[in-house]
């Protein structure tokens, strides 16, 4: 099932957030609502098709080299689907079995989802695991709350905590699972923060690396040698895995 804005504002009252964060989360939904049907061709704008490929390459690598045949991936702030849905091919012609789950906060990008074959989830990914049980207990669905792999692609800089998300992520892995997140390198252009709706202006990979280490055991993060183009603007992309 698709959310309304006010079954929205419900869910994200239950889950303890204050007005002043569901005024944001919902100023963030409806931003994102507009954007929805053409995400597909914006990520396409942003992105190269060699960039693109690449980055589908490294988010399949990280979830080969867990050895299992069968695996299940939550993708959080999954937008449109246009890399969860790249990715599961990938993995299925590589010969793994792949259940996937998309996590979003905006219905439109739910609708998309669920039309490219992707389990939609409503939720916050500062409280991923409270979110699934108000989805399933709401709509009677049976997501699962455990995933051996949880990944996130050019999201994270727009979270409005950080930190609470990648604790979020790590409480929803099974054991030895993993998570991936490939996003923006810090810049300097303010700019974006209205035109992009971007929360924070990417993050270093040092800060990314601090961040990780006060959540999990082990971090590898480092830079792609990727960019995205935003307006002319050349913005460079990492990559950081949490286990």
């Amino acid at each position: 099932m698709i959310p309304s804005i006010e079954e929205i504002r419900m869910f994200l009252e239950r889950l303890g957030f204050d007005e002043r964060v569901v005024n944001e989360l919902v100023e963030q939904i409806e931003y994102f609502e507009t954007e929805a049907p053409e995400r597909d061709d914006i990520v396409r704008d942003y992105l190269r098709d060699e960039c693109i490929e690449r980055l589908v390459e490294e988010m399949a690598r990280e979830v080969l080299r867990l050895g299992r045949k069968e695996v299940r991936i939550l993708d959080v702030a999954a937008g449109s689907g246009f890399f969860t849905e790249r990715v599961k091919k990938r993995l299925e012609f590589m010969g793994v079995r792949t259940e996937v789950y998309g996590l979003d906060i905006t219905p439109s990008m739910l609708k998309r989802l669920r039309e490219k074959g992707i389990t939609p989830v409503w939720g916050v990914a500062e409280r991923i695991r409270d979110s699934i049980r108000i989805a399933n207990d709401h709509y009677g669905l049976d997501v699962p709350e455990k995933f051996d792999v949880v990944v996130s692609t050019l999201a994270f800089h727009h979270f409005l905590n950080p930190e609470a998300v990648l604790g979020s992520m790590r409480d929803v892995l099974r054991e030895n699972g993993k998570v991936v997140i490939i996003d923006v390198l810090k810049h300097r252009h303010g700019e974006f923060r209205e035109t992009l709706k971007d929360t924070h202006l990417g993050f270093s990979i040092e800060e990314m690396r601090e961040r990780g280490l006060r959540v999990f055991k082990n971090v590898e993060a480092r830079p792609l040698g990727l960019h995205c183009e935003v307006d002319g603007i050349l913005i460079g992309l990492y990559k950081a895995v949490f286990f």
